[in-house]
């Protein structure tokens, strides 16, 4: 008897179907400098951008990962922003903004020739 192939194949077409209602999430945040993903819940996204005063599509659009945060203030408290732009390949602003609205808001020191610069 076939029986028992008949039963596996609709096993197969019962696994195959289980996958076909699911939507696809929206809370997914990805590093806009290393490219990596995490599933996050849309209260945490909100409250991130509600205390950032921005909408949450610019919040996730700025959005990088803690490692990347750490080595970026490192990079701008060792060189500065303008260098920091130039290594990572975007313009000021954009790291600005990077700064701003990912950590704690904690203030980046430059060094103290850049400060003799801007005056």
């Amino acid at each position: 008897m076939k029986v028992p192939q008949f039963d596996s194949i609709i096993i197969e077409v019962k696994l195959d179907m289980k996958n076909t209602n699911r939507k696809v999430s929206e809370n997914w945040l990805v590093c806009n400098m290393t490219g990596d993903k995490r599933m996050s819940n849309k209260t945490y996204i909100s409250e991130k951008a509600y205390k950032f005063g921005t909408s949450t599509a610019d919040w996730k659009a700025n959005y990088i990962n803690k490692a990347s945060l750490k080595r970026l203030t490192e990079v701008v408290a060792e060189e500065g922003i303008a260098k920091a732009a130039e290594t990572y390949g975007v313009d000021a602003k954009q790291i600005g903004r990077w700064l701003r609205l990912n950590g704690r808001g904690k203030f980046v020191a430059t060094q103290p020739k850049q400060l003799e610069k801007a005056a």
